[in-house]
């Protein structure tokens, strides 16, 4: 697995070199669901799935090619990717979409990938492993250990600079008056970026809490779930009080609540769970 991950994560930077040649167009059309999508989009998704093929036998399920419920009910391992997560953020040209890499074993990601190509931050986590975060992403061929191990910080959750008042996570083009009121509730200081950069920051520990109480899919989510899992922390689906689940007949994502591992047992986590 540990290697599945290493090549998974070569593939988000293939990927990202992709995109990247599109980045500054401006030019989409609109879904049936009234999202962008982009020239980026497709090739991102076409050599994802292309190179996904040549590294492990699993099917894939995009957000550009949805494998339907009856295919996938019953897989035990299937790849769950976004392609170009945050595609209003790589329109409106402020760094914050990813590439978006998942392992589903039945019904949780085990492995994550989330490469951010303007800011050149990549994110891996593997369950039992951990979570790292790579300052840039100039991962080599085959790198020996020195190498990764200059190259990777392991994500722990844990703020580095402690502040009276908690940072909240929000989004940038899908806020709503709820998680307005549930910051003000909480006195928390917002911190608005795109795509799941939102929960790779908890995972880093410079923020505390992501409350998300608007539409997510499963493909947005999966990968930086085990990100912020691996790193200590939890993503809370706000109706059963568990960790999000996936390979659901409904590929849509209920609310939920991201904490940090250092907000774990805290006020909000303990109201939450009331």
């Amino acid at each position: 697995m540990q290697d599945l991950l290493y090549q998974s994560a070569l593939i988000a930077l293939g990927a990202g070199e992709i995109a990247l040649r599109y980045y500054g167009g401006g030019e989409y059309t609109l879904k049936e669901d009234s999202s962008p999508l982009t020239q980026a989009d497709l090739e991102s998704n076409a050599y994802i799935l292309e190179h996904l093929a040549l590294i492990a036998p699993y099917k894939v399920c995009s957000e550009e090619a949805v494998l339907e419920y009856e295919e996938r009910k019953d897989l035990e391992y299937y790849w769950l990717i976004d392609p170009l997560d945050g595609t209003k953020d790589f329109l409106a040209q402020n760094g914050g979409w990813t590439i978006n890499i998942a392992l589903i074993h039945k019904h949780r990601p085990i492995l994550g990938v989330v490469y951010a190509p303007c800011f050149s931050e990549l994110y891996i986590a593997l369950k039992g492993l951990g979570a790292f975060s790579f300052e840039s992403a100039l991962i080599k061929q085959n790198p020996t250990a020195q190498d990764l191990k200059e190259q990777k910080q392991k994500l722990n959750g844990e703020r580095k600079i402690k502040e009276s008042q908690l940072v909240a996570c929000d989004s940038i083009f899908h806020s709503t008056k709820e998680t307005l009121e549930f910051f003000k509730k909480y006195h928390l200081k917002p911190y608005k970026c795109g795509s799941s950069l939102k929960v790779c920051t908890l995972a880093k520990g410079e923020a505390d809490i992501y409350p998300r109480f608007n539409g997510t899919s499963e493909w947005d989510m999966a990968a930086c779930d085990i990100v912020l899992e691996e790193s200590g922390g939890v993503m809370l689906d706000k109706q059963t009080k568990q960790p999000l689940e996936y390979n659901k007949p409904n590929i849509k994502n209920n609310h939920f609540i991201a904490f940090a591992k250092s907000q774990i047992g805290k006020e909000i986590y303990r109201d939450f769970l009331r």
